[in-house]
């Protein structure tokens, strides 16, 4: 069975230069999903993120789950474009730090992967908006399966 984020990553051109819509998840639709780059090299992703108003609570800040999703994405797609053919992977564990109130508007993910093993692989991510502090960070561990 074909993972459809892996192989939307796959089908990744990062020398075109154009950002790609992440459309094979309907979270990452509803949440305005792009793949603006990708170093496998490195282990780095990152995405861009638009949330709809559904995401907003009363006070016009992004809900924590939303956020946690964003993160959870760029974290798991680091991992997901390390991991060989016939492979996917499973967060085992996320932990989020809010560190400022999250505003609407258009948001980057930085995903990065700090160590690779076999059957394990520990990411962080970042999320802000552009030339903006970040509103959280975190860290997964991540299950290679397959």
């Amino acid at each position: 069975m074909t993972n459809p984020d892996q192989a939307l990553l796959r089908s990744f051109d990062p020398a075109c230069g154009k950002p790609l819509a992440i459309d094979s998840s309907p979270l990452a639709l509803a949440l305005g999903a792009q793949l603006h780059r990708l170093d496998r090299e490195r282990g780095m992703i990152e995405l861009h993120f638009t949330p709809g108003e559904q995401f907003l609570q009363g006070a016009q800040v992004i809900q924590g789950g939303a956020v946690t999703a964003m993160l959870d994405f760029a974290m798991s797609f680091a991992g997901l474009a390390a991991v060989g053919p016939g492979q996917t992977i499973a967060t085992a564990t996320i932990n989020v730090a809010f560190l400022r109130a999250a505003k609407a508007g258009t948001y980057v993910a930085i995903g990065e992967i700090e160590r690779k093993g076999r059957n394990l692989i520990f990411t962080r991510g970042r999320l802000f908006q552009p030339g903006a502090e970040p509103v959280a960070s975190a860290k997964s561990t991540l299950l290679v399966v397959g």
